[in-house]
């Protein structure tokens, strides 16, 4: 008999069960992200000391058999800030499908949000996984809404075409080795330095300013955001200073990416800048922040196209659009909730 209960286990466990499943189902169709111990404590476990209201898993006994993850976390809807979750990493291991495992695990999430009064969960689901869109296509109460495309930087075309699935990126990977751009190596790191802790007023203020034109998103509490610039050296975060005030961070991290081989991508999560900082200091700020990718062995780096990032910026330092990238989902477990007409949504690649 298969219990549903909140998981028991550390990151580790997760980490070990979430990619597994995921290779044995996809592992022949996309690339994958390796979610190891590391990431996963940063986004869900905190050491053990993380809120796991909103883990949810499946157990034959004392087996892990599934699972249906999220984190509390505040949630931009309309002209408000509200209770909510991001959620992902869902997995039913494969032995144990077509026994309805799936949809338990996403009707006791929404009870769990229900009980807590919280309005919606956000996800993304990548836009080449039709197994994941089938499951949450079932979920009730879930919405979707279009798909959010990627910024992409290539720094190794070589090594991605050797690692690519799919005949016809690696034939442009191939060919874009002549055109690379590498003039962010030759960048002046002047005024650039790691994040520190005594940052974080200064740059709360500049993401509030970055939510400006956001509608639906992930939202920050000075708390969440402490842990999403630094922790247990997991992300990575460059300020640019000047005069002694921040004027602009860039947050990312080191993700591995297996296909026909493995990778090592660079996921940028957070970009603020002050209202009147030229374009060409941003750029600097981002070159730098490029420099250290390659540093930590980074293949390419990617970042959601959205309301957020200047599209002039991205393009000036060598960052191109790429097809496909996530479709962004609402879970709505609170009836009378309204989403925006028009979404201007923030979020994050996982």
């Amino acid at each position: 008999m298969v219990e549903l209960r909140t998981f028991e286990g550390d990151a580790g466990e997760a980490a070990r069960f979430l990619t597994g499943v995921w290779q044995a189902t996809y592992g022949r169709q996309m690339p994958l992200a390796m979610w190891d111990a590391r990431f996963l404590d940063w986004l869900l476990f905190r050491g053990g000391q993380a809120d796991r209201g909103y883990l949810v898993a499946a157990y034959a006994g004392r087996k892990l058999v599934g699972t249906l993850f999220a984190e509390p976390t505040r949630i931009r809807l309309g002209h408000r800030e509200v209770e909510g979750s991001y959620g992902s990493w869902n997995a039913v291991a494969p032995e144990y499908r077509g026994q309805g495992i799936g949809q338990r695990l996403a009707a006791e999430l929404t009870h769990r949000h229900r009980e807590r009064g919280a309005h919606l969960m956000l996800s993304c689901v990548s836009s080449d996984t039709t197994l994941a869109q089938r499951f949450w296509g079932k979920a009730q109460h879930m919405r979707f809404l279009d798909s959010m495309g990627l910024w992409m930087h290539v720094f190794e075309p070589a090594a991605l075409a050797r690692w690519s699935l799919h005949a016809s990126e690696r034939a442009l990977f191939t060919l874009a080795r002549p055109w690379r751009r590498q003039g962010f190596r030759r960048a002046s790191t002047e005024g650039i330095r790691p994040y520190r802790p005594s940052d974080l007023p200064r740059c709360m203020a500049l993401v509030q300013r970055m939510m400006a034109p956001v509608n639906l998103g992930y939202a920050y509490t000075p708390e969440r955001l402490a842990a999403q610039l630094q922790y247990r050296h997991v992300p990575r975060t460059f300020v640019l200073e000047d005069g002694g005030e921040v004027q602009g961070f860039i947050n990312y991290y080191t993700l591995r990416m297996r296909a026909r081989g493995e990778v090592t991508a660079g996921v940028v999560d957070l970009m603020a800048f002050e209202k009147d900082l030229p374009t060409a200091e941003q750029q600097r700020l981002l070159q730098v922040t490029m420099q250290d990718m390659v540093g930590q062995g980074v293949s390419c780096a990617a970042l959601l196209r959205g309301p957020c990032v200047p599209a002039p910026l991205m393009w000036r330092s060598g960052w191109l659009p790429w097809p496909g990238g996530a479709k962004v989902t609402c879970l709505l477990p609170t009836e009378g909730v309204e989403l925006p007409f028009s979404p201007r949504v923030f979020t994050h690649l996982r």
